[in-house]
């Protein structure tokens, strides 16, 4: 008590809930939007390969052609896609259910958060799922499928690169 005499409030916080996770600024975190595409259209292959059967219409008729999108992330009811110009699913596009029975044209988005990890020295986008956030920082959910494990390296600004950008360290 000696050491307080001076001071005449203590500013103190007490945690009734404890959470464990990656901490991590807010200003690291974005949004982007993303193709939505019911998990019932998800093909996989023989040899364990996942994708979707694009159809593709051309002078000799309608055929389908296996394509494999980088799934960003996938829940019970949508897989998310990359609404990027080289992605092989664009908007207007169909994709055939595994049954062969019904299509579904490309168009919805929806957005997810995420950070830019920058391991391989360039910007990607992962997925995150926010735990809690307090003051500037969030806690995470670590080593999600399709987003963050530890010690990935992020970018503590997002507003200050594009995803894709070269980053030098």
């Amino acid at each position: 008590l000696v050491q307080f005499t001076s001071q005449r409030y203590l500013d103190f916080e007490i945690v009734t809930n404890d959470v464990s996770g990656l901490k991590i600024p807010e200003k690291s975190i974005t949004t982007k939007d993303f193709y939505v595409i019911p998990v019932s259209y998800l093909q996989t292959m023989e040899n364990g390969e996942q994708g979707f059967l694009k159809e593709v219409i051309s002078e000799s008729g309608t055929t389908t052609e296996f394509v494999q999108p980088e799934l960003y992330n996938m829940d019970e009811e949508y897989c998310y896609i990359d609404t990027a110009e080289d992605s092989p699913l664009k908007a207007g596009d169909y994709v055939e259910s595994p049954l062969g029975d019904d299509r579904y044209q490309i168009g919805p988005t929806k957005a997810l958060e995420g950070v830019y990890n920058i391991n391989k020295g360039y910007a990607v986008f992962k997925r995150i799922e926010p735990l809690e956030k307090a003051n500037d920082y969030c806690i995470i959910r670590k080593n999600s499928s399709y987003g963050l494990s530890v010690y990935d390296h992020i970018v503590l600004d997002a507003e200050t690169v594009n995803e894709g950008q070269l980053i030098y360290r």
